[in-house]
Formats: C-alpha cells, sequence, structure tokens
C-alpha cells in the first residue's frame, strides 16, 4: 500500500477503535479481505506443535476461505458449532486442552455471517485469554464491522489494547467490498503486531500482486 494510503487507514483505526498502532509496521494493503484470510495462515501457521498438525479453530458456518487455508497449510480443521446458546457465535473456550493445545489459529467473524452476532468485549476478553494461554493467534474478519444498528461493534486490535495483550496475538482484516458496497474494487487491509505483518508482507512480495492506486 502507498503511504498516504497506510497512513489513512492508521487514522480510520484510531478513530474508529481509539487504537494507534504504526502505518508502517502494522498494516497492509490487501487486494480485499480473501486474500488476506488465506495468505496470513500460510505466513503464520506453524508446520507442527509438539510434533502433531496444528489445528485451527473455524466457526460453523464459516467462509470457506477458512477451511481452504486450513487444508493448505496441513492443518486440521476444527468446526465449532455457532448456534443460537452461544449467541450464534463459536464457544471457543469448551474445547479440549487436547485441541487446544494443538491449536495455531482461531478464526472469528464479528459481525458475523450469516447470522450477524456481534462478539462483546466479555466474550473478547475470554477468547483472548485463551489465546494467551495455549498461545495461538486469533484472525479476526471484521469486513461487516461498520454494519450495525446501534453500538459499532468492538473490534480485536481495540479489544486486545485494552486487556494489555500483545497486538501481535490478534490479527484484523477489514474490506470496503461490504461496508461500502464495492466487492468489485478488491480493497482492503490488515493489522496486527510489527512480527505477524513483516511475515505477511513477506510472503505476499511472492504470492500477491500490488493494489492498484485507483
Amino acid at each position: 500500500g502507498s503511504p498516504e494510503l497506510l497512513a489513512a487507514i492508521a487514522t480510520w483505526l484510531k478513530k474508529r477503535y481509539a487504537i494507534s498502532i504504526s502505518a508502517d509496521a502494522q498494516i497492509m494493503a490487501l487486494n480485499g479481505t480473501r486474500e488476506g484470510l488465506y495468505n496470513a495462515a500460510m505466513a503464520l501457521c506453524p508446520e507442527k506443535i509438539g510434533g502433531k498438525p496444528p489445528v485451527i479453530l473455524i466457526p460453523n458456518p464459516f467462509y470457506q476461505v477458512y477451511a481452504v487455508a486450513a487444508h493448505s497449510v496441513g492443518a486440521a480443521p476444527v468446526f465449532v458449532p455457532a448456534t443460537v446458546d452461544g449467541g450464534y457465535l463459536p464457544d471457543y473456550t469448551a474445547m479440549p486442552p487436547e485441541i487446544l493445545n494443538r491449536t495455531a489459529i482461531a478464526y472469528l467473524c464479528s459481525p458475523s455471517n450469516p447470522q450477524g452476532a456481534v462478539a462483546s468485549p466479555a466474550y473478547w476478553q475470554d477468547l483472548i485469554a485463551l489465546a494467551e494461554k495455549y498461545d495461538f493467534k486469533i484472525f479476526a474478519d471484521e469486513c461487516y464491522s461498520e454494519i450495525y444498528r446501534d453500538a459499532p461493534p468492538v473490534g480485536g486490535l481495540q479489544m486486545a489494547a485494552e486487556l494489555g495483550a500483545d497486538p501481535d496475538r490478534v490479527v484484523i482484516f477489514h474490506s470496503l467490498s461490504k461496508r461500502s458496497n464495492l466487492a468489485g474494487l478488491r480493497s482492503g487491509f490488515v493489522a496486527s503486531g510489527p512480527q505477524s505483518i513483516a511475515r505477511i508482507r513477506q510472503l505476499r512480495a511472492y504470492a500477491g500482486a500490488p493494489l492498484p492506486l485507483p
């Protein structure tokens, strides 16, 4: 992304979520969120955890890219039902320790598609605490973040900052596709801690295409 675009994204994140992050080190432009949601797994998922294939937790129903990313990196996808009992959000805290000990990534879509469920601050607090305990990353698909009725939904990096968590623990993905009805423009971004973004950027230098300036 151009310096002007990255600076604009950083300004928007500060206005929307009250977080201050480095435009140069913590943000990368994407050709829509699909590219990022897939390539981030390629860049950040380890080949083994404890000598076994890693696990990627996926809400069910799910965006197909989550599952394809898991298969592409040789991880075991574990589909966690997002049912009415859990407020249509996956209850990752209920997963057994033998699964969590192998977990590398947990995908979360909030507001979710297709249910429209919104992760509350309490939900985020529990999930980030779980990720800290079992040392996995949260991939927050936030491409519906600006579609809401009343209060704007909280974001993953926002909650990580409020809780004092490592910003590399949470990777957020945003897009103009849904919020601005610009699906064909293929314009989005990923933001996280500097170590995660450096690894994603290194992969994208070879596997991605630059975002068109228009």
